[in-house]
């Protein structure tokens, strides 16, 4: 056995190591939490039969892919929350052998390849995010595979890895409306890369068959929305009020280190964040003709289009929340992160070092806090268990309302029509099997009511 086979399959134990540990990491916690309002929009979504999802009876501005996998998986029988967001687990630890592959082809290291490997495996976000019932998960997976393809088949010589580059790539926009973003960057990577000329052809082939392909989501998009309500309305706390430029730094720390309660980790987040941009740019400047920047110039330009085009966007039109939409980054940050590891001669090793521990000490205070999402399922089940015969329910905002027509076993339990921030016409709260009743209906439906507020979204 050569030196080369041996390093391969060290490699690969390792990376088998790496896969064990992100897998109890990710199966301690995962029906810990309720689901929450996008979560339920997912549940119910599913529910609905295979044509309502497809000609968007939910409202909904993200693609049915994700839709359809819940809904058949949702069919085989599974009840418990863990159960529900099994798959969700599953392409989060899928994406980790992915991310291996494409370190692995970008910078030719196993040791680069391993990094990148674990920083994703520790990751409070990518944990946080196979426990989410929603596409984010699926999205990442699909995008740094579609990309891996997309890298094999610029040195290929047949249509096999251009093929599997097109199909990737057109679930993760059936996926994910802004994975039409990773497209545009593929695309300015082609053209900066256009001493390829077969390349760039077959790479401008695939973007216009994917365009045609996705027009009919686009038509159903465009056709059903409406400016107050549906998937294009505007939020309304409303963009104007924040600050682009923190939303810009808090996504990035976000994206990195998830979400936390705990003021001194955000601190450290942030120091460690600015200290390694900073840095890394330093070093990019002095070294900018180096064959490391052009295996990085790939991640980069997708996170520069992933994070710059949406925060743009929510700055112009805010009918979404950024930080989850820029999951596609997330992968490309960890590949950044390891190929900065190279730089001996500059602080660089240790910053990464540094964010690797502190991911690890976030994901372990994920794990043992109090949970983060609403606790929407012990809601249910408390009036649940102190409901007396006649009695009916109240919600103030759908915020509660759909996570409990995902929970609930009792009638009588209605949405107060006027919420605040409705985000859905009415014919969808009805098609998820809701109702709708003015504050005079509510007081005529029992002898006592039940008023459920959901503080985020009343």
């Amino acid at each position: 056995m050569n030196s080369s086979t041996t390093a391969r399959i060290r490699s690969l134990l390792a990376l088998g190591a790496i896969l064990i540990l992100a897998t109890v990491l990710r199966v301690a916690t995962v029906g810990r939490e309720s689901l929450w309002f996008d979560e339920s929009v997912s549940y119910l979504t599913a529910q609905l039969p295979v044509w309502s999802i497809l000609s968007n009876v939910a409202n909904s501005s993200h693609p049915p892919f994700y839709y359809l996998l819940l809904h058949f998986w949702q069919t085989t029988g599974v009840r418990g929350d863990a159960l529900i967001r099994l798959p969700d687990v599953f392409w989060s630890l899928l994406l980790i052998p992915v991310v291996y592959a494409l370190a692995l082809k970008l910078y030719s290291r196993r040791q680069l390849a391993l990094i990148a490997a674990l920083l994703v495996a520790i990751s409070p976000f990518h944990i946080f995010y196979s426990h989410e019932l929603r596409m984010y998960a699926l999205l990442m997976f699909l995008i740094s595979a579609s990309l891996l393809a997309y890298l094999k088949a610029r040195e290929s010589d047949g249509w096999r890895w251009w093929l599997a580059f097109g199909l990737l790539a057109l679930l993760a926009i059936y996926t994910h409306l802004f994975a039409l973003i990773v497209l545009f960057a593929v695309g300015i990577h082609a053209l900066s890369q256009r001493q390829n000329q077969r390349a760039l052809r077959r790479t401008v082939f695939v973007g216009v068959v994917l365009l045609l392909l996705f027009l009919p989501w686009v038509l159903i998009l465009l056709g059903e929305s409406q400016y107050d309500l549906g998937s294009l309305r505007p939020l309304v706390q409303g963009g104007e009020q924040e600050l682009v430029f923190l939303k810009l730094l808090t996504t990035f720390i976000f994206l990195l280190f998830g979400y936390s309660t705990h003021t001194w980790y955000s601190g450290l987040a942030l120091f460690l964040f600015l200290g390694t941009s900073v840095v890394y740019v330093m070093e990019m400047l002095k070294v900018r003709r180096s064959k490391i920047e052009s295996d990085d110039a790939l991640p980069l330009l997708v996170i520069t289009c992933v994070i710059s085009i949406p925060i743009t966007i929510y700055a112009l039109r805010p009918f979404f929340l950024p930080e989850r939409t820029m999951a596609a980054a997330a992968p490309f940050l960890s590949l950044v992160l390891a190929c900065a590891t190279t730089r001996r001669q500059t602080p660089l090793p240790y910053l990464v070092a540094a964010s690797g521990i502190l991911m690890a000490v976030g994901t372990v205070l994920y794990i043992v806090s109090e949970p983060i999402k609403p606790p929407y399922r012990e809601v249910a089940n408390f009036v649940g268990e102190h409901r007396m015969p006649g009695d009916a329910v109240l919600h103030t905002s759908d915020g509660s309302y759909l996570p409990a027509l995902r929970y609930v076993s009792f009638d009588d339990h209605g949405l107060l029509q006027g919420d605040p921030d409705p985000r859905k016409p009415r014919a969808v709260y009805e098609a998820y099997g809701g109702e709708l009743w003015t504050l005079q209906e509510a007081g005529e439906r029992g002898r006592r009511l039940w008023v459920v507020v959901a503080r985020e979204h009343s």
